[in-house]
């Protein structure tokens, strides 16, 4: 699907349809197909929803594993608000519940019963029936009214589509699942704080904040940067990012670790930002949109789609001015060991060490570290 908009957030499709056995809403193994999209545009999260349809028809949607975030959101959307989805003739459909607090169990968020004539007080937006509409849905209703259903969860409220409809899943768990947790999660400034990363790569999640990562010193996993695109040695002014910036990510790709690089950060450590950076870029929306746009479409350009899409992520650090002057932090994870070292414009490999970003000294040097390069 197309990169559609929902407000300040944007969801676009980050793998094609994948098949393979998945977890369905029963909790039972089945066959079906999965298609991951991210979601950007909410500071430095970086967000996957998964979508897997059945080889019966039904289907599920949620949040996938690849999760940069507040642990809050990940510990109440990865397992427990899941949302289950039946076919209908040629249609699918759902039921439209709210996240709310349970009653009997303290801290436990659970899907509730929502109202159709409150359906903008539970999921904090204005008009949801409209918006939910013009990314697809065809009716939200009572089930007895959607579906003519006549058993005694007649009254609560479904939303049918297209059973081709891709899009309409999606945006259904965005506005009723996250968008309510992320309102709640707005009121607890600790939960906001307590950013997790959790991969397929890693045997356990981490934990990261800007601040944290600002008391380590530079090492394998770790770089600090003044810009993106501005280098008085190679006079990129905006053109290109640097190569130096370049190199550092091709390393951390042929790394073995996941890595940081944060931009906007002096000599000094000290928290300067990427406003100048914005002169360097032109702003055809606004500053960070357009600033981010940019970056990512010079990675692409440089790496491919697939190495930006599935082992890149770019997200930001509010320093007191917002999306202003934000520090960048660029997450690299590192490609599979079976990939082929990715290289930068001038067709040279760059490798991580202790003492930063360096090329093999030989080609005996190259073939022992691709040798010993493992992914744990």
């Amino acid at each position: 699907m197309d990169e559609i908009k929902i407000g300040q957030l944007s969801i676009r499709t980050v793998s094609l349809e994948e098949e393979g056995v998945f977890i369905d809403a029963k909790n039972q193994e089945q066959n079906g197909k999965s298609y991951k999209f991210l979601l950007d545009g909410v500071s430095k999260y970086s967000i996957i929803i998964q979508l897997v349809e059945f080889d019966d028809g039904t289907a599920i949607v949620g949040l996938e594993g690849d999760y940069i975030g507040p642990r809050y959101l990940f510990t109440h959307l990865y397992s427990r608000l899941r949302i289950g989805i039946t076919p209908i003739d040629l249609q699918k459909w759902c039921e439209i519940r709210v996240p709310k607090e349970s009653p009997s169990k303290k801290d436990r968020i659970t899907a509730q019963k929502a109202s159709l004539d409150l359906l903008d007080e539970d999921f904090g937006m204005n008009d949801v029936n409209s918006t939910l509409k013009q990314f697809g849905i065809l009716d939200i209703d009572t089930r007895e009214s959607v579906l003519g259903d006549s058993s005694n969860r007649r009254n609560h409220l479904a939303a049918i589509w297209d059973a081709n409809s891709l899009v309409a899943p999606v945006v259904v768990f965005v506005i009723t699942r996250l968008l309510p947790l992320m309102h709640l999660l707005v009121v607890i400034p600790e939960e906001k704080d307590d950013i997790i990363y959790y991969g397929p790569n890693s045997k356990q999640e981490k934990e990261y904040s800007l601040d944290r990562l600002l008391q380590e010193d530079e090492n394998s996993n770790l770089e600090f940067k003044e810009s993106a695109f501005f280098s008085p040695d190679e006079k990129t002014y905006g053109e290109n990012i640097t190569h130096n910036l370049e190199r550092n990510i091709v390393g951390m790709l042929n790394g073995v670790v996941d890595a940081h690089i944060l931009i906007g950060i002096d000599k000094n450590n000290n928290k300067i930002g990427v406003a100048k950076d914005f002169e360097f870029v032109d702003g055809k929306t606004t500053k960070w949109d357009s600033y981010l746009l940019t970056l990512r479409n010079k990675l692409i350009n440089h790496f491919g789609i697939g190495v930006v899409t599935n082992h890149i992520s770019i997200g930001w650090d509010d320093i007191g001015y917002g999306k202003d002057n934000p520090v960048v932090d660029i997450f690299v994870r590192p490609i599979p060991e079976d990939f082929e070292l990715v290289k930068d414009r001038h067709g040279e490999v760059w490798i991580r060490s202790l003492n930063g970003t360096q090329k093999p000294y030989s080609s005996e040097e190259l073939n022992e570290y691709k040798k010993l390069r493992k992914i744990k």
